[in-house]
């Protein structure tokens, strides 16, 4: 009896001390998702994913829109090879498309989204981005009541920085 016990007791040593072997190829965390139509990348190094409904709305984090906001959850994996202090502001904004093909851009409101990050506690664009990081962010914007012909315009670009790294037009679906 002491034999079986001493050869267990050897036996759950030496597989305490081998790291798990992974029986599956490596996949990057947020194509998990895939296929989803709400997931979209831009040189293999950013992804961005809308994660709840849009919507539209007078009220955002307890104020009154002028006109009205549309916000929305998103997620950004950043796998860029380099840390950005941040991501600028003006890296979201908002497309919107009439039927005549006239183009209207709205910037993020950053002092509501900004808001409505703190009150759950995400960490802020603000914040330094370094490879591999996963962030959550609510985005607001002050828009006129339009639902159709929307576009959410993702230019990633580092804090400081001239040029956004890439561009992501993602069409929105507001209603």
């Amino acid at each position: 009896m002491k034999k079986i016990i001493l050869i267990l007791f050897l036996t759950l040593s030496v597989f305490s001390f081998v790291p798990p072997c992974m029986a599956y190829n490596v996949v990057d965390p947020i194509l998990i998702d895939e296929p989803n139509e709400k997931v979209f990348g831009c040189k293999n190094d950013i992804y961005i994913e809308i994660l709840q409904k849009e919507i539209i709305s007078k009220v955002a984090s307890g104020r009154t829109a002028t006109e009205y906001f549309i916000l929305f959850p998103v997620e950004v994996l950043f796998l860029v090879n380099d840390t950005w202090e941040g991501i600028d502001r003006t890296s979201f904004s908002l497309k919107l498309t009439d039927k005549d093909g006239n183009e209207t851009f709205y910037p993020l409101n950053y002092a509501f989204s900004m808001m409505s990050n703190l009150k759950v506690h995400w960490p802020l664009f603000s914040k330094p981005l370094k490879f591999t990081d996963l962030r959550l962010t609510n985005l607001v914007f002050n828009v006129p009541y339009v639902l159709d012909g929307w576009t959410l315009v993702f230019r990633p670009t580092a804090r400081g920085a001239s040029a956004p790294y890439c561009e992501i037009d993602i069409p929105l679906n507001l209603r």
